[in-house]
C-alpha cells in the first residue's frame, strides 16, 4: 500500500528541513517534496503523520558478526590474541544452529531499535555447509532488517575446524547459498568474504575473487586491522596487506576492506586507484587497542568509507549513531585538531558511504531509493535544545530517541520497540544464556 510519511522535520543530505514529505510505493521512495504539494497530488494515499519526529535515512552497519553478541561481556579488556584464543574460539565452537539463530535475532533486534536498517554480517561459523548461514538469513527476515550476508572463505589451520574449508568447498558452498536465497529476496543478499590475509591463504583469496566475479557481488575482507598483520605480511611476502591483496587480484571496485588501520600513504593510493571501499570500525579498533585508521587521508583521496559496529564482543553497542560520534572524536584526538573530521562527514559515512560500499540502494532520502527510514523523537532530551542539526545527530543523539524504523516501507520498530512478535520470548532466553554451551 502506498503511504505518505509526513514528518515534522526531515534530514535531506546533511541539512534538516521542514514541511517535506516522503511518498513510499512498495519498498521504494517514489517522491520527496513539499508536503502540501504531495498531499494535493495524492489525496487518496494513506498518510502517516510523524508528529514531533525527525525523519532520517536508516543507518548502514557495514560490518558485524551477529553470533558474537552471545559473547557480549566475555572478551573485553584483552588484546586481539587473548580475546581470540580465550573467548572467541572456545565459545564459538560450542554454538548450535539454534544458538546462532537466536544470536542473530538478538543482534538484529538491538540494531533495529538503535536505528540500523541494513547490516553486513561477516559470517564464518559455516561447518563446511550453508545451514548456519541460512539460519542467520531467516533471523533477518523474522526481525525485518536488511541483511548482506558476507559468507566467509577461511582456511587458516589454527582456527576451529568449523571455520575451515578448502577453496573448492568454499566456492561450492557460496554458490549453493546464493542459489538458496535467490535473486529476488526482498531483504537478504549474499556476498563473498575471504576472512583476512592471515585467515585465508593466497589460494583461498583467489578463489573468493573468482566467486565474487562469478556472482557479481562485493568482496569483504578484514585487512590491516592490527600491527601484527602488517608485520606478518611484510615478513612472509615482502608486501603490506593491501599490497598482498593487489598481487592476488583482490583489490578492485568490488573490494570492501574492513578496518584498514595499519595502512600507509602508498596503501591508500592503491585503494583509491582500485576504487575499493573501506568500512571503518572505530569502537572495535579502540576496544582491541588496534589503533586509529587514517580516515581523513582516505576521504581526501575520494575513497568510499562506511562505518561498522563489528561484533558484539569487540563492541558491546549496536548503534551507528555511536560509531559516527566515535569516528569524529577519534580523528580529532589523533590529529590534535578539533577540525580533523566534521559531523557532516561522520553522518555520510554511516549512511551513504556504507550503502555505496555494500551496493545497497539506501542511505539517503531520495526518489528511487529503498524506503529504509528512521524517525527520531524531537522531544528526546538528547535533541534539546533545538532546532536539530546534523551536529545534534552525530554528537548528542541518544539511541533512545529512535521512535520508528521502516525497512522497505514496512514499520519494523514502533514506539522505540521492534514489532517482532517473538521479542518477549527472545528476551527471556537471553537472560538465561550466560556463557553459551
Amino acid at each position: 500500500m502506498d503511504t505518505l510519511l509526513i514528518p515534522d522535520r526531515m534530514l535531506v543530505g546533511t541539512r534538516v528541513v521542514a514541511d517535506q514529505a516522503v511518498l513510499v510505493q512498495g519498498e521504494r521512495i517514489a517522491a520527496v517534496g513539499d508536503a502540501k504539494e504531495l498531499i494535493r497530488r495524492h489525496p487518496a494515499t494513506r498518510r502517516t503523520v510523524l508528529a514531533r519526529e525527525l525523519l532520517v535515512a536508516g543507518g548502514i552497519n557495514g560490518h558485524n558478526h551477529s553470533f558474537q553478541i552471545l559473547l557480549r561481556g566475555l572478551g573485553e579488556d584483552d588484546d586481539f590474541f587473548g580475546w581470540r584464543s580465550r573467548v572467541l574460539y572456545p565459545v564459538s565452537e560450542r554454538l548450535s544452529t539454534s544458538d546462532i539463530r537466536d544470536g542473530a535475532l538478538l543482534a538484529f533486534a538491538d540494531m533495529l531499535e538503535s536505528g540500523i536498517t541494513t547490516v553486513a554480517d561477516f559470517f564464518y561459523l559455516n561447518d563446511q555447509g550453508i545451514e548456519q548461514a541460512l539460519a542467520v538469513a531467516d533471523a533477518a527476515r523474522t526481525v525485518g532488517i536488511r541483511l548482506v550476508l558476507a559468507r566467509s572463505f577461511y582456511d587458516w589451520e589454527g582456527a576451529p575446524a568449523r571455520y575451515r574449508e578448502t577453496p573448492a568447498q568454499a566456492t561450492a558452498n557460496v554458490r549453493a547459498l546464493s542459489a538458496a536465497v535467490g535473486d529476488d529476496d526482498p531483504l537478504v543478499t549474499i556476498q563473498v568474504a575471504p576472512h583476512s590475509p592471515h585467515g585465508a591463504s593466497p589460494a583461498m583469496i583467489e578463489a573468493a575473487v573468482a566467486a565474487s566475479e562469478e556472482l557479481r557481488v562485493p568482496l569483504h575482507i578484514h585487512c590491516a586491522e592490527g600491527r601484527y598483520e602488517r608485520e606478518q605480511c611484510l615478513r612472509d611476502y615482502g608486501l603490506t596487506p593491501v599490497g598482498l591483496l593487489k598481487q592476488h587480484g583482490a583489490l578492485g571496485p568490488r573490494t570492501v576492506l574492513i578496518h584498514a588501520v595499519w595502512v600507509d600513504d602508498r596503501d591508500l593510493d592503491l585503494i583509491a586507484e582500485a576504487g575499493a571501499s573501506v568500512i571503518h570500525c572505530p569502537s572495535s579498533n579502540m576496544i582491541l587497542g588496534d589503533g586509529i585508521a587514517p580516515v581523513p587521508g582516505m576521504l581526501a583521496r575520494g575513497i568510499t568509507v562506511g562505518l561498522g559496529t563489528d561484533g558484539g564482543c569487540t563492541n558491546d553497542r549496536s548503534s551507528l549513531f555511536d560509531e559516527m560520534r566515535t569516528a569524529a572524536l577519534l580523528q580529532k584526538v589523533a590529529a590534535e585538531d578539533g577540525r580533523a573530521m566534521d559531523a557532516e562527514h561522520a553522518w555520510l559515512m554511516g549512511s551513504e558511504g556504507g550503502a555505496k560500499a555494500l551496493q545497497v540502494p539506501a542511505g539517503t532520502i531520495e526518489a528511487g531509493r529503498l524506503a529504509d527510514l528512521v524517525s527520531l523523537d524531537l522531544d528526546d532530551w538528547s535533541l534539546l535544545p533545538g532546532p536539530p542539526t546534523v551536529r545534534h545527530l552525530v554528537y548528542a543523539l541518544s539511541p533512545r530517541a529512535v521512535r520508528r524504523v521502516f525497512v522497505g516501507g514496512q514499520e519494523v520498530v514502533r514506539g522505540g520497540r521492534t514489532v517482532f512478535l517473538g521479542a518477549p520470548d527472545l528476551r527471556a532466553r537471553s537472560r538465561s544464556w550466560g556463557t553459551p554451551g
